[in-house]
């Protein structure tokens, strides 16, 4: 009986001593979220604005998914310039699924279009 009861002692110590190691070799690293910004036009240019730098996307004959990462909240600034006259949508939709907006609009040739969103890491 004490050689069972000293196992079990023994056994309970050693386990309690193990720890588990972080996966993450760097526990500074944010993993980042994807959003997507669709613009639907026949010819026109999309320059964005995300965390202090600046994109540009050229889109022709139907649509483009731009996608977009982030690690916290933050303003997508947005503007589309028309090379025709047509209609032009807008879609964006944050990393958890949800439209942010959708606009639809018609667009004159030479015309910019400048929107500004609110994206949320909730």
């Amino acid at each position: 009986m004490k050689l069972n009861i000293g196992l079990l002692v023994l056994i309970l110590i050693s386990l309690s001593s193990c720890t588990k190691n972080s996966t993450f070799s760097n526990p500074e690293i944010a993993i980042s979220k994807e959003g997507i910004l669709r613009v639907e036009c026949e010819n026109c240019d999309v320059n964005y604005h995300i965390n202090n730098k600046d994109f540009n996307v050229s889109v022709s004959d139907g649509s483009n998914d731009i996608p977009f990462y982030y690690t916290s909240d933050f303003k997508l600034k947005t503007e589309v310039v028309s090379k025709a006259d047509q209609n032009i949508r807008v879609l964006v939709i944050d990393c958890f699924g949800r439209v942010v907006s959708n606009e639809l609009s018609t667009r004159e040739k030479g015309e910019i279009s400048k929107m500004e969103f609110a994206i949320k890491t909730k």
